[in-house]
């Protein structure tokens, strides 16, 4: 896989169509890229479904023989699905997303996967978070685009993941991006102005003069670094400070990374700092009494995603912001002895924004042609990202993904 240091500094780059151009052309038109890149007022909220998610009972293919068949006890009662068409239909705790649907802001990419699933949560879920199956990408998909299409010494929020650690698709070569648990964890500067330093601050650059290695490369991303750490803390504090919600945000975690990021969308002046932000929902491992789990966790999705986007929607924001989700696995097809489900291959990728074609995408994968007991992939997840990273954050995919593929077609232009 070709880094974007790697391309801009050869003398020659291979485009996509195989053929080879003089580099500084390649470098002309990457410059471009990230120019309209950099002045779009777009954000991109990815939001991980960690876990693996039962695609089969969130989307549900009522209709299907062999889904009752495999799924006596676990399949949902045709009369309690929200039907979509084409046999097809939401978990009746989808009815937010039903909702959204109906409103033409919601668009459903079935069957996404890659050749060869892996069946371990943290092999999966950094192949997805690499775009890379073989495993030998050093950073993240989206630690790439920041690499090749924001400045790393720009705006130090123009990546936020809400959580304890940094993603394995945050991870870049150059760009440092945050991390954040919460805003009390994340504040650097204490009561008041700036100047009145706070001891979590002060603490902080005690630390850093001592092991800072003055004179050295080194030293100046250090400096790079705490600066952005520094600015980062008070914008995102001075955002949360100003916002006013226009709706009432559910009590759970993920409603309150969600709005965290809708306080920074909000925040910008002319166009939001943020051009992408990531969220993580927890707990679709669900090997056994499957039923309750998946209902309350799906209602969770639903409320919290709802919530948000009405909230962007009444801040002005819904031509600005496209949702993506994404999961690891999905389940097999036949249930387990444990009223539940185990490790399978693929699922649906959910997406919200103004700029969809709403519906359904891709096609569906075969309840009867299976692979072990596992469904076949229909839809490489890299289309998806190749869709996103092309159609809506103006971004080279070819590049980012080191190959070709062709987006689904999910945008309206």
């Amino acid at each position: 896989m070709i880094s974007r240091r790697d391309f801009l500094t050869r003398s020659m780059a291979v485009v996509s169509l195989g053929v080879a151009v003089p580099g500084v052309f390649a470098k002309a038109a990457l410059a471009a890229r990230a120019e309209a890149s950099a002045g779009a007022a777009r954000t991109l909220v990815v939001v991980q479904l960690a876990g693996g998610v039962d695609g089969l009972n969130a989307l549900v293919p009522y209709a299907s023989p062999a889904y009752r068949d495999n799924r006596p006890r676990l399949g949902i009662p045709e009369d309690e699905v929200l039907p979509i068409g084409d046999g097809f239909g939401f978990h009746p705790a989808l009815a937010d997303f039903k909702a959204l649907l109906d409103a033409g802001h919601l668009a459903v990419v079935q069957g996404a996967g890659y050749p060869n699933p892996n069946f371990s949560h943290f092999k999966a879920m950094d192949i997805w978070q690499s775009a890379d199956p073989e495993g030998k990408a050093a950073s993240g998909w989206l630690g790439r685009y920041f690499d090749g299409l924001v400045d790393a010494s720009g705006h130090p929020l123009a990546g936020l993941s809400i959580g304890r650690s940094l993603p394995r698709a945050f991870q870049a070569e150059e760009a440092t991006l945050p991390a954040v648990g919460s805003l009390e964890s994340f504040a650097l500067q204490g009561p008041g102005n700036s100047a009145d330093a706070g001891p979590r601050r002060a603490g902080l650059l005690r630390m850093y003069d001592v092991y800072r290695p003055a004179g050295t490369p080194f030293a100046a991303l250090l400096d790079a670094t705490l600066d952005g750490a520094v600015q980062s803390s008070a914008e995102l504090i001075a955002a949360h400070a100003a916002y006013e919600p226009a709706v009432a945000y559910p009590d759970s975690s993920l409603a309150t990374g969600l709005r965290l990021l809708a306080e920074l969308i909000d925040s910008g002046e002319g166009a939001s700092p943020l051009r992408v932000g990531h969220v993580t929902l927890g707990g679709f491992d669900t090997h056994a009494q499957q039923p309750a789990v998946l209902e309350g966790l799906l209602a969770q999705l639903g409320a919290a995603l709802s919530a948000f986007w009405q909230d962007v929607v009444a801040h002005g924001h819904e031509d600005e912001v496209l949702v993506m989700t994404w999961s690891e696995f999905g389940r097999r097809v036949r249930e387990n002895a444990n009223l539940g489900t185990d490790h399978g291959s693929v699922g649906p990728m959910f997406l919200i924004g103004n700029a969809l074609k709403p519906g359904l995408h891709g096609d569906p994968p075969s309840l009867t042609d299976l692979d072990d007991g596992n469904l076949r992939y229909t839809v490489d997840f890299r289309s998806v990202y190749a869709a996103v990273l092309e159609g809506w954050l103006e971004a080279p995919a070819d590049e980012i993904l080191g190959a070709h593929f062709e987006p689904v077609d999910v945008f309206k232009t």
